[in-house]
């Protein structure tokens, strides 16, 4: 009776072929390439013959694939490597067939059968016509190394070993051929040579072979030397043809080769091919003098031959030949615009304005790139290193204002151009410039450049030179007449500024102007729209020529302006300066919303410029001081707003901030206001200066948060002495998330005052402190060791809270989600908030945002996979939550690679994983098998892939289990190495594909 427990064999797939099938059939090794897509592949039966030669020299040479002439059932696609009755009679028909042998030196000798693979692996090199790119990037260096071994073999008629003695080449047997020698002695240097500039990476580290090493470190000057006289000999070269090797047949003995169909290639092909390797080994050894050479000779040898001839010999791609004459520098290739910038910043800035006169019709070079010029060359005039005029920097400026007219949403604007050379004459540079592009502009473009001549004659340029661009542009033709009439009216109109340290009085702001054409509505609408205190002044004074109905402040609703500044301004008699302050007021307000702090604070330091004058009446000293509180108020947003740049005089601030505060001890009766303090307070608390808010009365509603925060900073720096920290922080954050009847607006109040509070937080720690108080109230609430929080201060707060039901977890949640997000924005790198990040997402059931935020976290902490992974970084708590999301996605691959990152890997959860069907796309199994370094694991998947009749996959797996890096018997500096790169190869992975 059968044993139920022993496994049964596989059945074969029907399009599997077996290894001997060859050796029965002549033929069939050339029917099988023929197809158009064989199974196996002619590379995969190069690797089978050579892991199936029974051979000592083979067995030496053996990479993963030898391995499987010891395992049972092994194929080529599945068929089985031991030898078979059927195998042994199409090669031994006869006893005298038995006994014959190829005759070999040192008393090596080859069977039939071992010769019969040998043909036939050459046979399938010969059929790739013996590409070496090809076979180095697909086989392993020790099989390549084989296989030269045998062509050598079967060219010189005797068992030769690799590296060849320094006299073989005087020595052919009578079963060798010289044509056959001579192009195996030439695979065999270029090999050599090929090899030396690989023989460094990774996978030759882990292959400490004799043979290897041995041929690794023969001279490369005498294969230097015969390649070289190759390229200079007249003598005819021929390569292999498919049919020049004769496979063996049961009813024939003869083994010998049929030498004379070989290819006869010419000379330029010949050439062609060894000056592109000899070129690629200068450039390795830094001979570029000599690459140089060898590049041109092998491009030239290259065009020598006729399009339509084929090729035996020579592999060149076409990609990589002009990389090769790029890296020599004698490319054909037009270089780009960009390559010939680049080329002019190293040669002192050489033709460098007849390359931005191109540059700006191609478009091609970026304008930052072409800014950061200008400045350079700025720079390097004014110290003294480039020995040119100033002209030179006014004409790159010109032309890199013309090209700026073209580029949409460019933040470099014409002012500059004209503030900055006005001493000089720079009209000439820019009109050339613009004829230049004009010809070759669209009609979308040449609207452009009527924008741009119009905003210069109208607004930048000085009168002077305004009238000489108006005739210049007159000869231009890209103005209509109509248009330039409108020109000329427009010019003639333009007021010119009111001086801006004249005040007008109560009474002559009742003025008439001249013009009866004044619109009273674009007066308006500019006034709306501008951004220049200088300019409000300059329309108020036209729009009060127009004797309006209504105050002038009341033009836009939308100006507003806070309290206690308004009804001061309101109190203020109808005059200019009413109007003046009201609209500075509102726009500069405004422009603050719009994050335009410059402004704002520009049009708020000139109104209180004109508050001090002494002809103001009123209390003057107030307002100065309303003002300054509202200038630090818009500059601490700005700060806030641009932390990381840090703009600002932190130091200034704090103290500013400080002296604000200070009114609210002092008893003074005008306050800030409450917005202004609450900004203070922040931004004393970003700044950790946490003692002078200690001192301020807890009860002010705007300021209990930032006292709490600070209070609990300064016990947490004496944690040394008292153990406890003060918990009105933490009950002023509970309160927050309390659920109140829907009439109540205190849940609301709560929430949204701690909303404002959190989003002008800045520091680190202020953040690491919010973000641990919401995390342990979240464990409370939720009440589940699987989906705990965990990160710094956690420790300091209650564990547990009166009344649970009472607080709403889904609030807490909302609120700790966007905290996290908001403190990753400023600190990107925080790997325990990236966790925790992970943690809320998976417990939530968020699984593919929470393995984004664990995959992030992993190559933050290994520095974008430059460094090993370490235990703090992923421990055992955080891999299991990853497996998880894994298995949750149906990646059951991705969580079966996980194992192995725990300290110990759990077999249960990985057989478990494995038995899974994945249902993502992107889990396919066999793509992680360069992930796995346990070749437990690996064991198991080749017998789980053997169960389902998978056999490529099963042949994949066995493969890996072979590489010599996943040897049992390496020492465990290589174990680690090994284990290292496939961890970061799998985090790349990760990556890719939760990340990009």
């Amino acid at each position: 009776m059968d044993d139920p427990l022993k496994p049964k064999p596989v059945p074969l797939a029907a399009e599997t072929v077996l290894w001997f099938e060859f050796l029965l059939d002549p033929h069939k090794i050339t029917q099988h390439l023929q197809r158009t897509h064989p199974e196996p592949s002619a590379l995969e039966l190069i690797m089978q013959f050579i892991s199936v030669t029974p051979d000592t020299s083979a067995t030496s040479v053996v990479t993963p694939g030898g391995d499987l002439q010891n395992l049972p059932g092994a194929t080529v696609g599945g068929a089985a490597n031991s030898p078979t009755p059927t195998a042994s009679a199409a090669l031994n028909v006869s006893p005298l067939a038995q006994q014959q042998q190829w005759p070999g030196e040192n008393g090596l000798e080859l069977t039939r059968k071992q010769l019969a693979l040998k043909i036939l692996e050459l046979k399938v090199a010969t059929w790739l016509r013996w590409d070496l790119d090809m076979l180095e990037k697909n086989l392993p260096v020790l099989m390549q190394l084989a296989l030269l071994r045998d062509l050598c073999t079967i060219s010189y008629g005797r068992n030769l070993s690799i590296p060849l003695a320094s006299d073989f080449d005087l020595k052919i047997s009578a079963s060798g051929n010289e044509r056959a020698a001579r192009f195996a002695l030439t695979i065999y240097h270029r090999l050599l040579l090929r090899l030396q500039l690989v023989k460094e990476s990774a996978p030759f580290r882990f292959q400490p072979i004799d043979q290897l090493q041995q041929f690794l470190e023969s001279p490369t000057q005498p294969s230097i030397e015969y390649l070289q006289q190759l390229c200079t000999s007249s003598k005819p070269f021929y390569v292999f043809h498919y049919d020049s090797f004769v496979t063996l047949h049961c009813d024939d003995l003869s083994t010998g080769q049929n030498y004379d169909i070989m290819h006869l290639i010419s000379p330029q092909e010949l050439r062609a091919q060894l000056n592109y390797e000899l070129a690629h080994y200068y450039l390795y050894t830094k001979q570029y003098v000599l690459a140089r050479e060898s590049a041109a000779a092998c491009n030239s040898n290259l065009q020598a031959i006729a399009p339509q001839t084929t090729l035996y010999f020579c592999h060149i791609r076409a990609v990589e030949l002009e990389g090769l004459l790029l890296a020599c520098g004698i490319s054909a290739q037009k270089h780009t615009l960009m390559e010939r910038f680049h080329q002019s910043l190293l040669n002192n800035y050489a033709e460098i304005l007849t390359i931005l006169r191109l540059d700006n019709l191609a478009r091609e070079i970026p304008l930052v790139s072409r800014r950061n010029l200008e400045l350079d060359i700025e720079g390097a005039i004014s110290t003294g290193q480039l020995k040119e005029s100033a002209q030179l920097q006014l004409q790159v400026a010109a032309l890199n204002m013309v090209r700026n007219i073209f580029e949409w949403g460019s933040i470099f604007g014409s002012v500059e151009y004209f503030e900055k050379y006005r001493e000089l004459d720079y009209l000439p540079p820019l009109v050339e410039a613009l004829t230049e592009v004009l010809p070759h502009c669209n009609k979308a473009e040449q609207s452009a450049l009527k924008h741009f001549l119009i905003d210069c004659m109208l607004h930048q340029a000085q009168p002077p030179q305004s009238k000489q661009l108006l005739q210049i542009v007159r000869d231009l033709d890209l103005f209509t007449v109509e248009e330039l009439d409108d020109l000329d009216d427009q010019m003639l109109q333009a007021a010119p500024p009111v001086p801006s340290n004249s005040l007008a009085s109560l009474n002559d702001w009742m003025c008439h102007s001249k013009s009866t054409r004044v619109d009273v509505a674009a007066l308006e609408r500019q006034l709306i729209s501008c951004s220049n205190a200088n300019t409000v002044r300059i329309l108020l004074v036209k729009l009060c020529g127009t004797a309006p109905e209504k105050p002038l402040w009341s033009i836009n609703p939308s100006w507003d302006v806070p309290q206690p500044l308004k009804a001061m301004v309101m109190a203020m008699p109808v005059s200019f300066l009413q109007d003046f302050s009201y609209v500075l007021l509102g726009k500069a307000r405004e422009l603050a919303t719009r994050g335009d702090y410059i402004e704002a604070v520009s049009m708020l330091s000139v109104l209180k410029s004109e508050s001090q004058r002494q002809e103001i009446a009123g209390n003057t000293q107030l307002m100065c001081k309303l003002l300054t509180w509202e200038i630090l108020h818009i500059q601490i947003t700005q700060c806030l707003e641009e932390w990381h740049q840090k703009p600002l005089d932190l130091q200034s601030l704090g103290t500013r901030c400080k002296q604000c505060l200070s009114v609210l001890q002092a008893g003074d009766s005008i306050v800030p206001r409450p917005e202004i303090l609450e900004s203070c307070a922040i931004m004393l608390l970003n700044l950790t200066d946490f003692p002078p808010l200690l001192y301020l009365d807890k009860r002010a509603g705007p300021l209990e948060l930032p006292l709490a925060f600070a209070a609990t900073f300064i016990e947490m720096e004496k944690m040394k002495t008292t153990k406890k920290v003060s918990r009105d922080a933490w009950e002023l954050m509970v309160s927050m998330f309390l659920n109140v009847p829907k009439r109540s607006t205190q849940s609301s109040a709560g929430s949204s005052s701690l909303q404002a509070f959190l989003q002008r937080v800045r520091h680190q720690n202020i953040f690491g402190l919010a973000i641990s108080m919401l995390g342990k109230l979240h464990n409370i609430l939720k009440d589940d060791p699987n989906n705990d929080l965990s990160c710094e201060y956690m420790h300091l707060w209650p564990t547990s809270v009166n009344n649970p039901i009472s607080f709403s977890l889904r609030s807490v949640c909302e609120t700790l989600q966007w905290l996290l997000s908001e403190a990753l924005s400023y600190y990107p790198q925080t790997i325990s908030w990236l966790k925790m990040k992970g943690d809320l997402d998976l417990a939530i059931g968020n699984n593919e945002s929470a393995m984004r935020c664990y995959v992030n976290a992993l190559v933050t902490g290994t520095d974008y996979c430059t460094m090993p992974l370490q235990r703090n970084v992923a421990d055992d708590y955080v891999i299991r939550k990853m497996i998880r999301c894994a298995a949750n996605l149906g990646c059951h691959m991705q969580a079966t690679v996980l194992c192995q990152f725990l300290e110990e890997i759990d077999y249960g959860i990985v057989f478990k994983n494995l038995s899974e069907k994945s249902s993502n796309f992107t889990d396919a199994m066999d793509s992680y098998y360069s992930c796995i370094w346990d070749t437990t694991l690996l064991e198991f998947i080749v017998n789980l892939h053997a169960k389902r009749g998978e056999h490529s996959r099963k042949l994949e797996a066995i493969s890996m289990m072979g590489t010599l890096e996943l040897n049992a018997n390496n020492n465990e500096e290589i174990k680690r190495e090994s284990a290292m790169v496939r961890k970061s190869r799998f985090i790349r992975a990760l990556a890719k594909q939760y990340l990009l």
